[in-house]
Order: C-alpha cells, then sequence, then structure tokens
C-alpha cells in the first residue's frame, strides 16, 4: 500500500487527492505516525488542531 500524508492536514491515505480536505498535496515523505481514537480529549488531538478521528503524520516535507 502506497501512503502519502496531506502536507494541509497531515492525514494519512491513499491515492493522489486528500479525502478529508480534498487537497492534492499528497506526499510521500513524512515521518511520524499518530492515531487519533478521540480528538475530542485528545491532547495531542488539539496541539495539532486535529478534529476527526484518523490516522495522522507528525511532520509532512
Amino acid at each position: 500500500m502506497n501512503e502519502k500524508a496531506c502536507s494541509t492536514c497531515h492525514l494519512i491515505a491513499t491515492g493522489n487527492v486528500c479525502p478529508k480536505c480534498k487537497t492534492p498535496t499528497l506526499s510521500d515523505d513524512f515521518s511520524g505516525l499518530v492515531i487519533i481514537f478521540n480528538p475530542e480529549s485528545s491532547a495531542i488531538a488539539k496541539v495539532m488542531n486535529i478534529k476527526e478521528k484518523g490516522h495522522y503524520a507528525l511532520k509532512v516535507r
């Protein structure tokens, strides 16, 4: 599976367009992975400004 991270919202997805924010700015050059299950109570989600559960990259180049 060829996973890429969105340079706008950091969501990790497959394909060429981000399914969350619909931008075509996906990069295969990312590092770190955080899985958010409950964004309302997650300190990491608050810092990263994540409002939906999912797999996110910590850094996207």
